[in-house]
């Protein structure tokens, strides 16, 4: 049997489109398969249907990655995220090099950049299953995140009669990014809920426990589920819903898995490489986008995020007849 890692130290929506590679591998080839990812990806890989060991990774635990993947013996890697530092990781770890990463950073720029394909990411990802059989095609697999755990079952079951004694319908909403200019305005935010609670649906907004604040202060009245379920978990709710409105971070692509209508908020990112195969795009009509930059020159109140109006959203679900 074949012992195989797979490196994405990226962001967590990365390490969610890479998951068709491992079924691809399970699927196609006599292997174990590991990943190894940045210590706030590791939890929604674990009970995975396709992986079978899941290596945290931060500077501070490099050494027992190291360990760890020795005493697992495994002994072949694929580089998905092309650091160098990843192929660096992997050699120190007895492993072979199936590619080689060569991205590194210097400061705020990056040198020896991997090359951006055209390609959705999660058939980018999964093309790397040619470096172990070359007649392996990719097709179209969803993504996957991991089995939520078993003993939460009830709780989950409960959230959801709570939130449907309060509302008609299940409409998630994914407010917040971890990178600001990629937020839309509260405000937007709350226009929107005043259109969904004429409608008798109270919307749950999603996030982090460092969320809830961030969530109080959108107008219009919700449900704030900040911080109470788990990553894992999203696609058993979200599989409930009529429908979910995300801004472009990690959930946006959890709740991708369960292939349900995506209302995918989109400023300066690439969607037709990033956004799930379900998301209703809604990006900016501005001459500059995307950019693909972290940061802006525009005038606050005149972004790429700040150009999207509410009406558009409205429009799509009606259009779409997202709501009975």
């Amino acid at each position: 049997m074949r012992k195989i890692l797979v490196f994405n130290r990226l962001g967590i929506g990365d390490v969610v489109v890479t998951t068709p590679l491992a079924q691809l591998i399970k699927e196609n080839i006599d292997a174990k398969v590991g990943f190894v990812v940045a210590a706030k990806s590791a939890d929604i890989l674990k009970n995975h249907d396709y992986i079978d060991d899941v290596f945290p990774y931060t500077k501070r635990t490099k050494r027992e990655v190291i360990s760890q993947i020795k005493a697992k013996c495994y002994n072949e890697a694929i580089i998905v995220d092309e650091r160098f530092s990843s192929s660096l990781l992997a050699w120190k770890s007895g492993a072979k090099l199936l590619n080689v990463g060569k991205e590194m950073s210097v400061g705020i720029k990056r040198i020896f950049i991997r090359k951006q394909h055209e390609l959705r990411a999660s058939e980018d990802f999964g093309s790397y299953i040619k470096l172990l059989s070359p007649t392996i095609q990719y097709k179209g697999i969803l993504p996957k995140v991991g089995n939520m755990d078993e003993t939460r079952a009830e709780y989950v079951k409960d959230w959801l009669n709570k939130i449907f004694a309060m509302s008609k319908q299940l409409v998630l909403i994914v407010p917040r990014s971890a990178a600001d200019n990629k937020n839309w305005p509260r405000e937007s935010f709350a226009e929107l809920n005043r259109y969904l609670n004429q409608r008798g649906v109270v919307p749950a907004y999603i996030g982090s426990p460092a969320d809830k604040e961030y969530i109080d202060q959108i107008g219009g009245k919700k449900y704030n589920a900040a911080g109470e379920l788990s990553l894992r978990e999203l696609p058993v709710i979200a599989k409930k819903a009529a429908f979910a409105v995300s801004v472009c971070t990690g959930p946006l692509h959890i709740i991708g898995t369960a292939n349900i209508p995506i209302l995918a908020i989109y400023g300066q990112g690439e969607p037709k490489r990033w956004a799930p195969a379900s998301a209703i795009v809604v990006q900016s009509k501005l001459p500059c986008v995307p950019c693909l930059r972290l940061d802006c020159s525009q005038p606050k109140g005149q972004t790429c995020m700040d150009e999207i109006l509410p009406s558009r959203l409205v429009d799509i679900i009606e259009t779409n007849k997202l709501l009975q």
